[in-house]
């Protein structure tokens, strides 16, 4: 029995570039159950595998379980909030893939300065510092992509940034 998954699909990785550069909206992704389950499971990987820098690696594990489980069931209760079901494959996989590749950024920059810089330096510091502009990068991707589900600007911004604040600081601080 052969799996068809669409992200070897000529379409998804050119849209997923122009999603980055706020060219292209989930909507152009193939709808697809298995892009959508992989993408989440890819997300929540990373984002264990970028916490585990600084936690246990039990509480990397069910930060990245609690972080996917999020994304699909708050994209799932904001759509049908929205009356927007039929996005929701669309949306939950590109919410998946910029998440996914922001912790990418993360675990980067993290092996770039934290591992091969000596440990007198204030390298926790720096790597904040350097992670903030992606941070602020994702809040306004989700929110370009909440927008495009019919929501109004300020409540697609208030949606992505409340993603970017329960995955990045409420779950990184109770995963320890």
């Amino acid at each position: 029995m052969q799996i068809n998954i669409p992200f070897l699909n000529e379409r998804t990785p050119q849209t997923v570039l122009k999603m980055i550069n706020f060219e292209a909206s989930q909507l152009s992704l193939p709808e697809s159950r298995e892009l959508m389950l992989g993408a989440l499971g890819a997300y929540g990987v990373l984002q264990a595998i970028a916490q585990v820098f600084a936690h246990s690696l039990l509480g990397s594990v069910i930060y990245g379980l609690l972080s996917a489980g999020f994304v699909y069931g708050a994209t799932y209760g904001l759509l049908r909030l929205v009356k927007e079901d039929a996005k929701f494959q669309q949306t939950a996989t590109a919410i998946a893939v910029i998440g996914g590749i922001a912790a990418l950024a993360y675990i980067i920059l993290h092996g770039l300065f934290g591992i091969a810089l000596p440990p007198p330096l204030p390298t926790e510091k720096l790597l904040r510092f350097l992670l903030f502009p992606i941070l602020v990068w994702t809040a306004f991707m989700y929110a370009f992509l909440f927008r495009h589900t019919s929501m109004r600007p300020v409540p697609a911004f208030f949606a992505g940034a409340l993603y970017v604040l329960v995955v990045e600081v409420i779950f990184s601080a109770v995963c320890r």
